[in-house]
């Protein structure tokens, strides 16, 4: 009885040949890949825009946000009793601008000064181009249950008058996550 296994044959061993230099390649091409995904996610700002409770700092909402975006919130004013919308965008420099400001009257707690572009357009007074920061860059504000109140980013509208944001003091705000964030945000694809 002869113990000795068969020689492969020279057709079995280029199959393994063959099999070997291909996992090979493969593993060498997936992490060329990995590292150029990962170079690209790392110099890349990432930037999330927030609605969090101002006083427990509880995320409410967020969304990944580009610079030059814009994003606006429309709402009953309490005073004068008028729609009022407002328009926001993410500069390229990274700061909250005003842009717009949509109005139906002026009063109390109203624009009243001339700023930008003025129109008049379906009953509103529309100021354009103020390019004016938001002061502290974060929007402030304490939605109520009394009128409707909506943000609206994209193709995302969110009634703050209803909860969780209603009766909370909340914060609109644009922060810049680490490299290590968004590419974890970008696997996880929250």
């Amino acid at each position: 009885m002869n113990n000795r296994k068969a020689p492969i044959t020279n057709e079995k061993g280029a199959l393994l040949l063959s099999n070997a230099f291909f996992k090979k390649i493969m593993l060498i091409f997936i992490v060329i890949i990995m590292l150029l995904l990962s170079w690209f996610l790392w110099h890349r700002a990432h930037y999330l825009l927030v609605i969090s409770d101002m006083n427990t700092e509880e995320t409410l909402w967020s969304s990944e946000i580009d610079q030059g975006e814009s994003f606006f919130h429309e709402y009953i004013h309490s005073v004068e009793k008028s729609s009022v919308k407002e328009v926001f965008q993410f500069s390229s420099t990274g700061e909250l601008l005003t842009m717009e400001s949509w109005t139906k009257s002026f009063g109390a707690g109203m624009p009243y000064q001339r700023k930008g572009d003025v129109e008049i357009k379906d009953g509103y007074y529309i100021m354009k181009n103020l390019n004016r920061p938001v002061h502290g860059g974060v929007l402030r504000m304490k939605p109520s249950t009394l009128y409707p109140h909506t943000f609206s980013f994209r193709d995302q509208t969110i009634y703050l008058s209803k909860e969780p944001y209603v009766k909370r003091i909340i914060e609109i705000n644009v922060i810049e996550l680490s490299w290590w964030e968004g590419i974890l945000r970008f696997f996880t694809l929250e």
